[in-house]
Order: structure tokens, then C-alpha cells, then sequence
């Protein structure tokens, strides 16, 4: 394995692609045909990139912009890796049925990955959707 094949290494790559909306490389570190993801809460299970990349681009990225990743744990170990961070995020358009506030939020978050070829093939990622919506519902 390369250090670009690291699960780390390809991780990191994605995560710059969704956060920079360059969508179009993210197939240069996800499997096209054979990723499967599930974001606890939003989607359920999820198979194909280009469904996966298609529910992040109209229900997450457009809502949710200004994206900023931290984070706080990386565990690392052989084709898994799994983080623990917070999203920071404006809230700029209709999320949970809540309109647009404006409101720049953070949200905890941890994300679990398989690598395999130097490609993400399973991505299980867990939010605290119920924080968010807590701090996007309460009076300013």
C-alpha cells in the first residue's frame, strides 16, 4: 500500500473534494459503482457514489454551507479508519424543516470508513442531527 492508499491518506482527499465542491474527483478516491454509505438519520443505506455524491449536493451542501472540519480523534487501522470531529456550518437553506436562519452552527460527528485500493467502498457517518436542530429552533 502507498501512502496515498492509506485510509487516511484517501480520507482526507474526499473530505477536501465534498468541502471545495469539486464532486467531480471525488471518484478518484470512492469506488464509483461499488461505495455504500449510510448518514444515520438522513439516508439510510446508500449504494452507488453517484447517489451518494447527488443526496450530499441537494440535501446537505446546499443547506449547509461554509463547511469547516475538525478534528479531534483519528483511529487508523488497516482498510478502517474512524474519525470523531465537529462540522461547523451555516445555515443557509431549509434543513430538518427548518427554514434558513443564517445561524453558523457546529455539530459533533463521527465517521467510519473502509479502504480498499486506495478507494473508500463503505462509509457509515454518524451527526448530531438533534444538537443542531436544538441550536438552528432556539431563540437568538
Amino acid at each position: 500500500m502507498t501512502t496515498d492508499q492509506h485510509p487516511l491518506e484517501v480520507y482526507r482527499r474526499f473530505q477536501s473534494y465534498l468541502l471545495h465542491g469539486e464532486f467531480a474527483r471525488v471518484g478518484e478516491v470512492a469506488d464509483v459503482d461499488g461505495y455504500t454509505e449510510n448518514c444515520v438519520g438522513l439516508t439510510g443505506w446508500t449504494t452507488g457514489l453517484q447517489v451518494a455524491l447527488r443526496n450530499f449536493q441537494e440535501n446537505i451542501a446546499s443547506r449547509l454551507t461554509d463547511m469547516a472540519v475538525t478534528e479531534h480523534d483519528v483511529i487508523e487501522a488497516g482498510d478502517m479508519l474512524v474519525i470523531r470531529g465537529t462540522f461547523e456550518v451555516t445555515h443557509s437553506g431549509e434543513f430538518l424543516g427548518v427554514p434558513p436562519t443564517g445561524r453558523r452552527v457546529s455539530f459533533d460527528w463521527i465517521d467510519m470508513y473502509r479502504v480498499a485500493g486506495g478507494r473508500i467502498v463503505w462509509r457509515f457517518l454518524l451527526c448530531d442531527w438533534k444538537g443542531m436542530l436544538d441550536k438552528l429552533t432556539t431563540a437568538a
